[in-house]
């Protein structure tokens, strides 16, 4: 790998530019440390903390023995950063990525923050870090070769020129030097009471623009070099939160109330003489029985629950009428709106044609295979340390602290992993931290709290249910002239820690969950107006202060928006009698996103035609075969799902046979491990485009087990085909969030095809899909 650069340090009119300083010389060893400088903080911030205060660690060191240590707050949780990041400092080292040792997550460990879908801004920091330190390295071997830096090149961490070389570990060798890099810090989005400078959701931004390797001269950024992490989850030595184990530890368990809404008239007791070891504790509606046997725990919080006394609540509107809820509900404003009101309703007025539909969806679970558990050692003098699977370790910090009532700096967050959680700890955490941190504080112990299954389904925050009304109109000409979209929803980002809520204690305020996150590849529609109305969570009210609580899920906002978009472009192509992706590509001039669809179209074997398709019956009549698509952007990536399906009528069950998905993120770093996002994205999406619903009654959330909580089986997986296309002259893209939200549209435009029935619900549930083609019958 080599690799030609000027010497030049930044352009000089950069306000602040990267400080090289030697140390000290030493006898033996080496390093260069590349650390961070808070040249730039908010007014907030400066009132918060000074810049002497802030902790310093350092992003990279480079060793006299050629080992590199790169170091992230980023944690992660499937996505593929613990390779992507090796692979990209890599590139602008110049060295090979198997050198690299890579820390993750831990927050007494890591200089910056952010959470685990800021996968562009944390590689763009990294990025920026191995090129400053690529520059000094260049500074360092100019002197030593006495050559100037124009003419040298590096391969493989070894800089040559003029006949002559010299090493990185060279370079560092016998002292030890500083590289401190300009960076901005970002108050705290989950607390500004907890603010610590490294919490907001992209954490600390490197600052400046060193000179980067061009895309296209990448060699190990585009190839498949392995996930640092499966070997040894495939072997076992991989630590889980679970794993974990302190001296004095007890084992707890959370005794819930009955409803979301229940406060404690009284706790069980215990029978010593059953339970020897166990004892029961309370907080205010904080009701858990903790043992230093965990199976004891268990047994002891059954016989607790038992006979705690609990109040009656009934505030919410039971999952059958929560769509006559959100219609019902006396909107006002809307929360956020984009377009001329004016404009879309005067072009809507004279088409030729309009095309009308509501789409709905239940509220549904983040629901990890393996709830959650975490580990709190929080002492006396307000320290504490919290192991986790939190996706944002320094939300979770800001959150700990804010509900211990202690300082930011006296809380340390060690990731660990864990099984994934799907955008539920984007602010912080929404599992067993907030437990296992208030009953260390309480008792000065270790403790280590899991939740169990019905926790998880009944107590976690859910991705709220929703209702979007949307109209298009038609010109002449069967092209779309206008568009305007409603979607009604209930709090997406309440993060607030479940158990410090029970407690009293203080906690997080929830933020604004409702925006237009729409990303527009339709420029050929002149006119669009979108509106988003919000409300409280369902049970905002409730005695207990928790209620039913949303938070996003995977691609959040836009998965749900784009759903009602893309179907109603496939309604309006059946209604123009038009193929749904000539359709598409007619309303957009986006060449990224034709090549993609028609990449992806090809892969599928897609033959134009309009839908339904009279000729997709099987012989016998008892089965109907059908296809549909369905695109998006986001994060500058591109995403096209087509679906083949068979439709039971005796039965209304639906098979997705094949489904196809394409995506064109800018530059691929790892294609192999993009195509297992895609894969994965496509088992979820298909998931819950068949069978994910949480239901609930008036008081509490009803499916609590895979049983009443149905997803995905292995049995009903499909064949998958990807397509991927790198760009390098498009920058990155995400390439994770998105791939599950083409498969809800995509598969129900395949229902229509095999059946002229437009659902304008999911998921497409058996019950749901013989409802629909009894009423096409009798109709």
């Amino acid at each position: 790998m080599k690799i030609m650069l000027p010497a030049s340090s930044p352009a000089s009119s950069q306000e602040f530019l990267p400080q090289l300083t030697r140390r000290g010389f030493l006898k033996t060893g080496g390093a260069l440390f590349v650390s961070l400088a808070t040249p730039r903080l908010t007014a907030q911030a400066s009132q918060a903390v000074s810049q002497r205060e802030m902790p310093v660690t350092s992003w990279l060191e480079l060793h006299d023995d050629g080992k590199v240590i790169v170091r992230t707050g980023r944690a992660e949780i499937g996505t593929g950063m613990s390779g992507f990041y090796t692979q990209i400092v890599a590139e602008e080292l110049c060295i090979r990525p198997e050198t690299i040792s890579l820390i993750m997550g831990d927050t007494d460990r890591t200089p910056d923050g952010g959470y685990s879908a800021g996968f562009l801004t944390g590689a763009e920091n990294l990025r920026k870090v191995a090129a400053y330190t690529y520059q000094a390295l260049l500074s360092l071997a100019s002197k030593k070769l006495n050559l100037s830096a124009d003419l040298l090149t590096v391969s493989d961490g070894v800089v040559s020129g003029d006949g002559r070389t010299i090493s990185y570990a060279e370079l560092v060798r016998n002292q030890q030097l500083d590289l401190t890099i300009p960076v901005s810090g970002e108050a705290a989005r989950v607390d500004p009471k907890a603010w610590n400078g490294l919490s907001g959701l992209d954490g600390l931004v490197v600052l400046g623009n060193p000179p980067m390797r061009p895309l296209s001269g990448y060699g190990v950024v585009g190839s498949s070099y392995p996930m640092p992490g499966i070997p040894d989850k495939v072997t076992g030595r991989t630590q889980w939160t679970c794993d974990v184990t302190l001296p004095n530890m007890l084992h707890a368990r959370v005794v819930r109330p009955p409803t979301l809404g229940s406060t404690l008239i009284a706790a069980g007791t215990l029978d010593k003489t059953k339970f020897p070891s166990a004892q029961v504790v309370v907080k205010k509606n904080l009701v858990a029985v903790v043992s230093p046997n965990e199976w004891e725990a268990v047994r002891a919080s059954r016989a607790v629950a038992s006979a705690t006394k609990w109040t009656e609540w009934a505030g919410l509107p039971g999952s059958d009428k929560l769509t006559a809820f959100l219609r019902s509900y006396p909107w006002k404003a809307p929360s956020e709106a984009k377009g001329s009101i004016e404009e879309t309703a005067a072009a809507l007025s004279t088409s030729v044609k309009q095309v009308s539909a509501t789409y709905e969806q239940p509220f549904i679970k983040h629901a990890p295979i393996g709830p959650f558990v975490a580990v709190a050692d929080v002492h006396t003098d307000g320290s504490a340390i919290v192991w986790s699977h939190s996706a944002n370790v320094q939300g979770l910090r800001a959150q700990i602290a804010n509900t211990l009532s202690t300082t930011v700096d006296k809380v340390v967050v060690r990731w660990l992993d864990h099984a994934a959680q799907f955008g539920r700890t984007t602010f912080g955490g929404d599992g067993a931290e907030g437990d296992a941190a208030i009953l260390s504080q309480m008792l000065q112990r270790p403790v280590c709290v899991q939740w169990m299954l019905q926790d998880d389904f009944a107590w976690s925050a859910s991705s709220p249910g929703w209702v979007e009304e949307i109209t298009c109109g038609l010109d002449a000409n069967n092209r779309i002239t206008a568009l305007k979209s409603s979607f009604y929803s209930t709090q997406s980002n309440d993060a607030r820690i479940v158990g410090a809520i029970l407690a009293g204690m203080p906690t997080s305020d929830p933020k604004p969950g409702y925006w237009i996150a729409t990303e527009w590849p339709y420029d050929g529609i002149p006119h669009r107006r979108e509106e988003v109305y919000g409300t409280p969570n369902l049970g905002s009210d409730a005695p207990s202060g928790v209620g039913m609580r949303g938070l996003i899920m995977r691609t959040p906002g836009q998965r749900q928006q784009n759903f009602a978009i893309e179907a109603l472009l496939n309604e309006a192509a059946a209604s123009a009698g038009l193929d749904p992706i000539a359709f598409r590509l007619s309303l957009t001039s986006d060449q990224r996103l034709i090549e993609l669809v028609q990449a992806t179209a090809k892969a599928a074997e897609w033959q134009p035609r309009p839908s339904p398709n009279p000729k997709v019956r099987s012989k016998d009549g008892k089965e109907l075969y059908g296809r549909g698509m369905c695109l998006m952007m986001r994060q500058n990536g591109y995403w096209v799902g087509i679906a083949e399906i068979i439709v039971t009528p005796s039965t209304g069950v639906i098979q997705v046979t094949r489904f196809t998905i394409g995506a064109e993120p800018g530059k691929i770093i790892n294609p192999r491990q993009l195509e297992r996002c895609m894969l994965s994205g496509v088992v979820m999406g298909i998931s819950e485009a068949l069978k994910e619903e949480v239901t609930f009654d008036t008081g509490k959330i009803t499916s609590t087990n895979w049983s009443s909580y149905k997803i995905l089986t292995m049995a009903e997986m499909p064949e998958i085909k990807t397509v991927q296309i790198s760009r390098d002259d498009k920058g990155y893209g995400g390439g994770s969030e998105a791939a599950n939200a083409v498969c809800p549209a995509a598969v129900a435009a395949a229902f229509h095809d095999a059946t002229g029935i437009h659902p304008r619900r999911i998921p497409l549930t058996p019950a749901y899909v013989s409802g629909l083609l009894k009423v096409a019958r009798v109709s």
